[in-house]
Order: C-alpha cells, then structure tokens, then sequence
C-alpha cells in the first residue's frame, strides 16, 4: 500500500513539474511582447517630453483594438519617457466625434485631434490577419509638421490572449470623419432601413449635419472660408462677413511696457506664435476686446468686430493671422467677397524691442504677411466660428 502511495506521489511530482516546463517552454504571449517592444521602439523615436495621443488601432475585433491601446497607454505612463493623454480624455472626444478606436481615422483628422488636445504626436496602427498570423503595424506623426516620426512593424503568432480577445467576433468598423469626405453639401434627412418585430423592413428617416463647401453662404450669411473637418470644441466651419469694416487703428494708446500688468498679460496672449493659428482669433480678439474696454478703444477694429451683427448673429470676431490668410486663399484669390487690394488687420500682436504696439495684418495686394505699428488705419473683415 505505501508502495503504491509513493508511486502515485512521485507521478504527481512529474506531472506537475512537465506542466511546469511546458508553460515555460510556451513564453511570453507573442501579443504583449510586441506591444512591450512597440513601445520601447516608440521611447526611441519620439522626443523626450513630448505630449502624445495613443488614438486608434483599426481592426477587426474592438476588445483587440482596446487591449492594444490601453497597454501601450498603460506602457507609457510606466516609462515615464513622455506623458499621453488619458484614456478618459480620449473616450469623450471619441463619443463626441463618433468613432471607433478599432476604426479607420484619417491623418488630418488625427492631426486636429491632436491639434486639439495640445498633443505633439499621435500614435495610431492596424492589426490584420496575414494568413495564420497577424501584422501589427503602429505609427507616430508629428501634430505640427505631419511628418512621420516612426513606424513598426510586426508579425505576432496567434496566443491565448489574442484568442481570447477575439472570441466576441468581428465589430464592425466605423470611419472617422464620412460627412466631410464626401465632399458635398446636403441637408434634411437620409433613409435609413429598420427592421419590425414582424421582420419586415421598414423605411425611416435621420436628420444628417448640412455640409458646406468653401465658398458657400454660412448660416450666418457670410462665406464659408475654412472646413477643418471636425466638431472639436464646438465648430468646424468658419465664415468671414459680406463687407470690410474700417479703416481703423489696431489698437492705440500707450505702448504696452506702460499697460498695468494685467492688461500687458492679456496683450502677450495675443502674441506671435501664440495668437497666430487657427481658432486663436476668437480667443485673440476676447483678451484684446479687454483692454479696448479698459482703454476707451471704441474704434479700435476688434471692437468694430466684436460689434458686427448680421442676420441675428453678433459672435464675430477679429480673426487671427492664419484664418486672415485662408480668407485671402479661399475667397479674395477666388473672386469672393468683395475685397480690395488693401491691408487688412489680423488679430495677432506684437512688441518690437522698444516697447511699441505692433500688430500682424495681411496684403491681399500680393497675400504677403508683416506686422506694423497698431495706429496705422486699415481695413478688417469680421469672422465666425460655426
């Protein structure tokens, strides 16, 4: 009987000790070794410090999708190499802008996330099915320069983990940004198909966004000058009023060195690179609106602009340099909007090195660019964002 005992004993030793090895043998599952190597490969080629999105990864299967972003983004708060906005974050501009993370989001689009979020980079990738093994491709672009800052690529063998992720099924992916890629203007509703309880498909109508083109009359009766695609932070469009306002001063007065403190950290705001891009000339034009009211600036052309009402709508502003030159591309270039060959004030500032008003305007002469004292008398075009 002890025999016995001892025999089945020493089976079990064996038995537990070949599944031992075997668990060994099998290593780490192919999948997190590749996204542990994905993200050491992006430690290497993205600048230290940099802010990064992890966005998308577009596959088949959204449980894979999710377990892939949420270890790199898990990865990357570890290393502390860079800091990555957080999944949270990402998850309300995903469900304002509705679309998948396993779904297909376009550069640009990517690129105004980014934008948006004040991030540097964004990473996104794809993983599909290459026979009996998958690809994993993941890249990083620059936010500023939409240049390509690193992309790697690999080939993971199906393990557990990717079994196990894939068990829900396909999902079906949604595109990012499909009423701008169309490219048409539409309104009132699309047809839709429902199914009743009977089984029989039912025709039904939802209302769809209207789609504006460049050129075309906004809803404010202006024109339509700049689509960046999406409805981050509120708008996507911008439209520039029917008419020139001024000539007018920029802004007159006493030169910024003499400006209480307050009203000098307002005037910086507005300055160079920070008040020359895109959606900055609402922001611009609110800080600059300030010291007009602190200063008596009643004919200053941020006022006139902030003044301006048509059909209803009073929320224009001066627009910054960048949105001033996509109103001289768009519509003066194209014969659009009734514009002269004349300089016209931007909302973008400056202080030269004595201390004096300078601020940015645009020559729709020769669409040239420079920045002069704020007293001279010239041209504005309101604008809005919608």
């Amino acid at each position: 009987m002890k025999k016995i005992a001892m025999t089945f004993f020493i089976l079990s030793v064996l038995l537990i000790a070949l599944c031992a090895c075997a668990t060994l043998a099998q290593g780490p599952d192919d999948l997190d070794i590749a996204i542990r190597d994905t993200s050491d490969y992006l430690n290497d080629n993205i600048p230290q410090g940099n802010k990064i999105v992890i966005l998308n990864i577009q596959s088949d299967y959204a449980n894979l999708s999710d377990y892939i972003i949420d270890e790199l983004i898990a990865n990357a708060v570890n290393d502390k190499v860079f800091s990555v906005v957080d999944r949270a974050q990402l998850e309300t501009i995903r469900m304002e802008l509705n679309f998948q993370l396993s779904g297909e989001v376009s550069d640009d689009s990517a690129l105004s996330i980014g934008r948006f979020l004040g991030a540097q980079t964004i990473v996104s990738g794809t993983i599909s099915e290459i026979g009996d093994r998958y690809r994993m491709r993941i890249r990083a672009l620059n936010v500023e320069t939409a240049q390509v800052q690193g992309q790697y690529n690999r080939n993971i063998a199906v393990s557990k983990t990717m079994t196990a992720l894939m068990r829900g099924g396909r999902s079906r992916n949604a595109s990012y940004g499909t009423a701008s890629a169309s490219g048409s203007r539409s309104s009132g509703t699309q047809p839709s198909s429902d199914s009743t309880a009977s089984g029989t498909a039912q025709t039904r109508t939802t209302p769809t966004r209207t789609v504006y083109r460049i050129g075309d009359t906004g809803p404010a009766g202006g024109l339509v000058f700049y689509d960046k695609g999406n409805n981050i932070g509120g708008w996507r469009y911008m439209e520039a009023a029917p008419v020139d306002l001024g000539p007018s001063p920029f802004i007159a007065g006493s030169p910024p060195d003499s400006l209480p403190r307050n009203l000098k950290e307002l005037w910086d705001r507005t300055e160079g690179e920070g008040g020359r891009g895109i959606g900055k000339g609402k922001y611009n034009s609110e800080y600059l609106m300030e010291i007009a009211q602190a200063r008596g600036g009643f004919n200053w052309a941020v006022r006139l602009c902030d003044n301006y009402e048509l059909n209803g709508f009073d929320d224009w502003f001066l627009p910054s340099r960048d949105e001033l030159n996509f109103v001289y591309g768009n519509l003066y270039l194209q014969g659009r909007g009734n514009f002269r060959q004349e300089q016209y004030w931007s909302s973008t500032t400056w202080t030269d090195t004595w201390g004096s008003y300078r601020a940015w305007y645009v020559n729709f002469n020769d669409g040239q660019h420079d920045n002069q004292n704020a007293g001279q008398q010239r041209r504005c075009r309101p604008v809005r964002q919608f």
